[in-house]
Formats: structure tokens, C-alpha cells, sequence
């Protein structure tokens, strides 16, 4: 039904796709996807297999065969030289074929998930990651870590026994605990033709062992396929979403538009269909939540070895970081950066390194590469335990004398986002940034301030009451262990402890300890979310790696992700791939049909959304149906009209 609609004036019309929103991309869903989980004993499926490769010092290469595979590595203390190892295999047979519980060879695959569970016993969890690796060779449940197969020395990731690249990765932390691990690119491959081999699972250390060379790790139980009747639902399961029906191609939107006049707005779309039928066209809009658009907060995470030239990293590196920084300031809407501790490996014992450190990190400040008008982007530093060493004889509690050369008050006092400091230099600090309508405020607190200095904490208890009105994030070097819903280091515990009465209070975030890790925490209705992230332990001194912090102030949630500049790729294993909920204060209307129209492929769709608000601004999405398979289209701002008297 048309509606008349007075207007004192009509504006001119407006074509709009705002910012982008939060998971805005095209979705496709319906009755053709299949879900399917494989575990040995569930629904008669029984082909999950195991093997456990043992390398002892006294010379023993063991197969054991019991209800939990272990994953572990140590060194000599005195000789650098492993001594003993635990690797192990899972695999999943006679997940393909064409018989009722099987995905029919070729099928595109959705996502796939492998779920694990750690022992009931005390140490069972690690904190370091798992990762895994398609393996290459086909191997059977007596496989040992001697066999011939692969050069009777264990298996190694090197494209011959098992693929280089990591399938997936994750921080098995805590005892009795099941895990999710993205496998989706390894059922891919499968599907595709690739013989399924399954995986091997090892430490991460024992693929860093140039990184970490006498690092050793507590054993990691994970509960096998012979876990027992009474913990069977505790077995390893793989989860796998797929297209059944791959014949019916899904439908696409082409040069979706907004037109709009004050109270009216014209929604349209071409639908196109690649097996030429017709289609259903749904049109679904709601107010847009009164909140501003996303942005971006990017973590730097222990660049010692990068401001060193040590352990594969390079000064390159460093500076592969911060231009990606300045050269998506303005694109990503990138509000500021955060360094998360170790800005160099010797502190005041070798200038050059911070010489490097400064020379990357002093590219953030040029307003007009950036953007960012007239200090450039606003960054806050932490003061690490390795900036921390004494000139001379390299002990750990110095005065960060080099930090305060480069990044003391004196550099910062000119530029408008800097706040403040606690004492005569500049190792706790903290700064102020805007982001749209969202303030914050940023509390550096050096390594063992929080958890040795009341003096300090208390500062910062105060910095967070006069600025009450704005989100809080404290950063210090030594925040969080790795894992999912881990544990505080003693810093992260004492700053928690001290400031979660600040209803202000969203982020603590630190490095210091290779990994992931995050923990939610709640004091009297306010969340408040822990992050971790480090990666000089890693390959490369940590190839470049950094943290993308996505805030998302219209769906109340922050994305965080892993990505580096030096190898142009993201992370998606779950522990560097996640969303955190936030509460930002947007109010959120559900969807709500506008109109539903059918039409041939490759023509227009399109509808009127009446009886707007003239000065709000609304959004919208169309869902195309083909025979059931619909695709769920990125979601499009309409911005306000101009209405003049």
C-alpha cells in the first residue's frame, strides 16, 4: 500500500553505503547445508584413530596406546639437546563417501571444527600452543616415533611428512576443558581430492626451536578415542558443515543502492541466480543503532627482536608494522596504537636498538601520512622487562633510562593526546584519544609497578575517577597468561584487583609471554576483558605480527585479530580469531520485513521503505532465495535526508 507523505522540502536524493558494519559480508544459508559430527561411539561412527610418538633419553621409542595422547618437549639445561618428546597423530577415517553419514566427496565445505578435551589431572592443560600440521604420509595406530616412514626421528613439518604451513592452532590452558580448533582449510583440501592423512599434532616450541632453544613444556593430556564409556563424549570429535546440494549455486546481489527523499527511501538490488532461475527477494531494514562507526586499536607486541636483528627478526619487520599503521589509518579508521612492553631486547645496554625502536615508531607521527591532524596517530607505549636492563651488567630492575630518552615526557608533552605521568619519568604515563563519539583514556603501567608499587596503582586509581567519562584500557607488559579465560599474570591480577570498581574500565592488555590469551571478567555488572598477545617466540622473532582490535560501537562488540604485514596474512585458528561483547550502549532493533518481491535472475528488485524519521538514519539488507539456498546480503547504511524550512 502507498502512503502520501507531506514534505516542507524534498531533498535532493542520496546514494549511501556508510562505513562498513561489523560482519558486514554476504552469508549463505538454507536446507542444503548439512552438519555432521564424527566421534568414535557416537552414532555408530568408529573411525577416529590415534597414534603417540615417544622419543626418550634413555634411548626408549614407545607407542603407548592408552586413553589420553601426550604432547610434550624438554631439553637438556646444561646442552641445548632435546631429551625427550611426545608427538602424536589423529585422524578421522570414512568421513567421505556416499553413504548416510558421509560428505559426498567434492562438497564445498562451511567450516569444520575439531573438538578436544584435556585430562582430568592435575598439569594436564600446557600453556603453550598445540599445533597442528596435515600430515602427508599415511600412517596406521602402531605408528612409532622410530618408524621408517619418516627417517625414524619423529615427524617433521617440512612438506614431505607433514605440510609446513599450520593447519591450526590453539592454548589447551586448563584441565578438564574442551577446546574448538578451526580444521576448515584441512576438510577442504580433503573434499577437494587430497588424500586425508589427518594431522600431527606437536608444541609449538618444537617447531621454534631457534627461537627458544632450551625452552621445555609441561605435558599436555588430551583425552583419546579409547577414553572410556563413561567419558565418551570427552573423545575426539570433528564437526563438519557442508554444502549438499553444491549443484544449486548460491544466489548473489549486484550494485545493491539507496535512494531517499526525507520519508522515503528506494531499496534495490540486481539478483542474480548462476543457474538462471527466478528468485525471491526479501528486504529487511531497522533504525540504525545511535552509536558511531567502527574503528580500529592495534597492538604491538614485544618487537625486541626486531629492534635487535636476533632470532630471524629484522628492523624490517618493525617498520613493515608501522607504515601497514600509517597507510590504513584513515581506510580502517585506526584511532590508535598501544605497545605492549619489550620495545627492545637490552635496554639501556645497546642504544641502536632503541635508535631502530624510535625510527618505526616515530612514523605514526606524521599527520600528514596519516591523516591525523597535527600529532598524528596517538600510540602509548609499555615499559617491558626487557627495557628494563641496567647498562653494564644487564640487571632486570633498571630505570629504562633509553625509554625515557626517546619516549619521555619531553617527546610527548607537545602533543594534545598526551595526559599525564606518575613521578619524574615518563615509565607510567597515560594519554587520551577520541574515536567519533567514543573517548578513552589509556593508563601505561611499566613491568612490576602494579603488582610491587601501591604508589603507582593508586595514581592510576585516580587518573580513571577524573575521567570518569571515558573507556579506560590499561596496558602493562605482564598482563595475562596464555589461553581462553586464563589467568591474570601478577601485574594484570594486582591492576584488576585495584581498578575493576572503575565502572569505566573495558581492556586490560599485555605481551611478555609467546601466545594467546584472554579472560572476561565481571565486578558488580561491568565487564571487564583481558588480552594477550606476544609472538617473539614464534618464527622469525615473530614475523611481523600484530593485533587488530575492531570496536564496534553499533553491535556492542570488538573483534580481535592477528595479522602481519611482513607475510600479508590473518591468523583464523579460534585463539587469534575471536569477538569479544562489549557493551557500548547501542540499542539494537531486530530486522523487520520491509516486502518480499520474485524476480528473474539477473533483473532488479527493489521496494519502498516508508514512514522514516527523516533525520535517522536506517539500514538495511536483502535475503535471495533460490529453491532454498539464500543468501543473506552485507548490511547498507541510508543516511539522514536534509530537510530545510
Amino acid at each position: 500500500m502507498k502512503h502520501r507523505i507531506l514534505f516542507l522540502l524534498v531533498a535532493a536524493l542520496l546514494l549511501s553505503f556508510g562505513a562498513p558494519v561489523f560482519g558486514n559480508s554476504d552469508a549463505v544459508t538454507g536446507p542444503d547445508f548439512r552438519t555432521l559430527s564424527f566421534q568414535n561411539g557416537l552414532d555408530g561412527y568408529a573411525g577416529a584413530v590415534e597414534a603417540s610418538l615417544v622419543m626418550r633419553d634413555d634411548g626408549a621409542a614407545l607407542t603407548p596406546k592408552t586413553p589420553a595422547i601426550w604432547i610434550s618437549v624438554s631439553h637438556d639445561a646444561d646442552t641445548g639437546k632435546i631429551k625427550n618428546v611426545a608427538q602424536a597423530l589423529a585422524r578421522f577415517d570414512g568421513i567421505f563417501g556416499g553413504a548416510p553419514g558421509q560428505i559426498l566427496p567434492g562438497s564445498p565445505i562451511v567450516s569444520a571444527t575439531l573438538r578436544l578435551r584435556t585430562g582430568p589431572s592435575r598439569g594436564a592443560g600446557s600453556g603453550q600452543r598445540l599445533i597442528l600440521h596435515r600430515m602427508l604420509l599415511p600412517w596406521t595406530d602402531d605408528a612409532r616415533w622410530d618408524s621408517r616412514a619418516w627417517g625414524s626421528n619423529g615427524v617433521q613439518p617440512d612438506d614431505i611428512e607433514a605440510a609446513a604451513d599450520t593447519a591450526t592452532a590453539g592454548t589447551l590452558s586448563n584441565n578438564n576443558t574442551s577446546y574448538d580448533l578451526n580444521v576448515t582449510e584441512s576438510l577442504r583440501a580433503w573434499s577437494a581430492g587430497e588424500p586425508n592423512h589427518g594431522w600431527l599434532l606437536q608444541h609449538e616450541i618444537l617447531g621454534a626451536l631457534n627461537a627458544l632453544p632450551n625452552a621445555s613444556t609441561n605435558a599436555l593430556a588430551i583425552l583419546s578415542s579409547l577414553a572410556p564409556d563413561t567419558g565418551a563424549r570427552h573423545r575426539p570429535c570433528l564437526t563438519v558443515t557442508y554444502d549438499a546440494n553444491p549443484a544449486n549455486r548460491a544466489p548473489s546481489a549486484v550494485q545493491p543502492a539507496t535512494a531517499r527523499d526525507a520519508g522515503v527511501a528506494r531499496l534495490s538490488l540486481r539478483a542474480d541466480d548462476p543457474d538462471g532461475g527466478p528468485l525471491t527477494v526479501t528486504f529487511l531494514a531497522r533504525r540504525q543503532p545511535a552509536a558511531g562507526r567502527d574503528f580500529q586499536i592495534i597492538l604491538l607486541p614485544d618487537t625486541q627482536y626486531y629492534a635487535r636483528k636476533r632470532k630471524g627478526g629484522a628492523p624490517e619487520m618493525f617498520h613493515a608494522q608501522t607504515d601497514w599503521i600509517v597507510r590504513h589509518a584513515q581506510p580502517d579508521n585506526i584511532a590508535c596504537v598501544l605497545h605492549l612492553g619489550d620495545i627492545t631486547d637490552r635496554g639501556d645496554m645497546q642504544e641502536y636498538e632503541w635508535t631502530n625502536a624510535s625510527q618505526a615508531m616515530y612514523h605514526l607521527e606524521n599527520p600528514k601520512a596519516t591523516g591525523r591532524q597535527p600529532d598524528g596517530i596517538p600510540y602509548c607505549l609499555a615499559v617491558g622487562n626487557h627495557d628494563q636492563r641496567k647498562a653494564g651488567d644487564g640487571a632486570w630492575d633498571g630505570p629504562a633510562i633509553l625509554f625515557n630518552k626517546y619516549f619521555g615526557a619531553g617527546h610527548f608533552e607537545d602533543k594534545g593526546y598526551y595526559g599525564g605521568r606518575h613521578g619524574n619519568d615518563n615509565n607510567n604515563y597515560y594519554i587520551k584519544f577520541d574515536a567519533g563519539a567514543e573517548k578513552f583514556i589509556v593508563v601505561s603501567l611499566e613491568y612490576k609497578a602494579a603488582s610491587t608499587r601501591p604508589e603507582v596503582l593508586k595514581w592510576a586509581d585516580d587518573i580513571l575517577k577524573r575521567h570518569a567519562s571515558r573507556r579506560a584500557i590499561i596496558i602493562t607488559h605482564a598482563a595475562l597468561r596464555p589461553g581462553v579465560q586464563s589467568e591474570f599474570c601478577p601485574d594484570g591480577a594486582a591492576a584488576y584487583k585495584a581498578l575493576r570498581h572503575h565502572k569505566n574500565l573495558m581492556l586490560i592488555i599485555g605481551g611478555h609471554i609467546t601466545g594467546e590469551g584472554r579472560r572476561t571478567a565481571t565486578f558488580h555488572g561491568a565487564t571487564v576483558h583481558g588480552i594477550l598477545m606476544d609472538f617473539q617466540g614464534d618464527a622469525l622473532g615473530g614475523n611481523g605480527h600484530l593485533g587488530v582490535l575492531t570496536l564496534s560501537p553499533r553491535a556492542n562488540k570488538i573483534h580481535v585479530g592477528i595479522y602481519s604485514p611482513v607475510t600479508q596474512k590473518w591468523r583464523t585458528y579460534n585463539d587469534a580469531d575471536y569477538t569479544l561483547d562489549y557493551d557500548f550502549g547501542a540499542k539494537i532493533e531486530p530486522f523487520v520485513k520491509v516486502a518480499t518481491t520474485e524476480v528473474p535472475s539477473g533483473t532488479t528488485a527493489s521496494c519502498r521503505l516508508e514512514n522514516m524519521d527523516g533525520l535517522a538514519t536506517y539500514e538495511w539488507l536483502a535475503e535471495i532465495n533460490d529453491q532454498g539456498k539464500i543468501t543473506r546480503t552485507a548490511i547498507h547504511s541510508i543516511l539522514p535526508a536534509t530537510l530545510e524550512k
